[in-house]
């Protein structure tokens, strides 16, 4: 890679930020072996007013969170997610702008969970969301399955998808909003994960649980969708190209001797890597300009970039980065999720190929 595109993959540290990377950097062994969880970093950018800041200011924050640990950038981008769905909620409807549980999102003492991975896979025509919704005298009471979701910690806050009714073609959508501690929400037991193990992630199952009308953000799935799409998928994108540059850029003072042969393949990962970048920091500034399919193409684009540094960097380093508690090792089992995070990789292939 030339010297000019070595110093592109580097992101300018945002000295508010430092904190919570160098936070990240020194619980990250910890982290990936389950002897902490990343909710206090996540505190941390509360205190220090980032988790509300900009979508250019988060992204940046998240991309090098990522680069040290990539649980921790996770928790930071489901965090996030919460609190845009609710002050998204806020801005539209009345009823359901509960300054108290944005203030406690916001400044990370509140966790935040979002199961809204079958939103998208409902609005894309995939499948529809599996709780179903009964009209009450107060409300709505939900049945059903949440799949999957993280931080599913004891207080937190989860925003899902509903409809309000058995039959898919017919029923009403609804985005809305519980607490874990809500009667009748039954978390299963967390498995082992390859990765991300800290994360608090796992199954639920919703049994009459009763929402009231202020918990309800939003009767207009696709148009939610549509407003929290870009920073879904811009943040998404942070944390594959935090890990992918820190791959690259470690790597480059291992192309010695006989791994001198593999200057291709880390130039080639390197450029990509730069492209997807520019797109990125260029749409966290403007993330009204991309369209879906552009969002899609760089979400795709990133993971797939930040598998191939990982596998690069793990080649490269040899026996010292396959021992289970190296840094190289953790890196290559956290890319290995990437392509099955929701939207997964076969997903956004689907999606892709009908926006053609």
């Amino acid at each position: 890679m030339s010297p000019d595109g070595s110093a592109a993959l580097a992101a300018a540290p945002v000295d508010a930020a430092d904190p919570v990377v160098a936070q990240a950097r020194e619980r990250a062994a910890d982290i990936d072996a389950g002897r902490e969880d990343p909710r206090a970093t996540v505190r941390l950018a509360g205190d220090l007013g980032l988790l509300d800041a900009p979508l250019v200011r988060v992204t940046g924050l998240v991309e090098e969170v990522a680069g040290e640990c990539l649980s921790t950038a996770f928790s930071l981008w489901a965090q996030r997610m919460v609190l845009t769905y609710l002050r998204t909620a806020a801005l539209h409807t009345a009823a359901a702008a509960d300054g108290e549980l944005i203030e406690g999102v916001g400044s990370g003492a509140v966790p935040g969970c979002t199961a809204m991975a079958p939103t998208l896979r409902d609005v894309a025509g995939i499948a529809p969301v599996p709780v179903v919704a009964e009209r009450t005298s107060v409300g709505l009471r939900r049945h059903g399955p949440i799949h999957w979701a993280s931080q599913l910690y004891p207080d937190a806050v989860v925003v899902l998808p509903v409809r309000v009714g058995e039959d898919p073609g017919t029923a009403e959508r609804a985005v809305v909003r519980i607490r874990l501690s809500d009667p009748g929400v039954q978390v299963a037991p967390a498995p082992p994960l390859l990765a991300l193990d800290a994360t608090a992630s796992s199954s639920a199952r919703l049994d009459g649980v009763a929402v009231a009308p202020d918990a309800v953000l939003s009767t207009d799935l696709a148009g939610f969708v549509a407003t929290v799409r870009p920073t879904f998928l811009l943040l998404q994108t942070a944390f594959c190209t935090g890990l992918a540059t820190r791959c690259v850029t470690d790597c480059a003072a291992h192309l010695t001797g006989v791994n001198a042969a593999l200057q291709p393949d880390h130039d080639e990962l390197g450029a990509r890597l730069l492209d997807v970048r520019r797109r990125l920091h260029r749409w966290a500034a403007r993330p009204d300009e991309p369209d879906k399919a552009g969002l899609l193409r760089l979400r795709l684009d990133a993971a797939t970039v930040a598998v191939a540094a990982a596998r690069l960097e793990a080649t490269l380093r040899g026996g010292a980065g396959y021992r289970s508690g190296s840094a190289v090792a953790r890196r290559l089992r956290e890319a290995s999720f990437l392509p099955v995070q929701a939207p997964t990789e076969g997903q956004l292939r689907w999606e892709l190929s009908r926006c053609a």
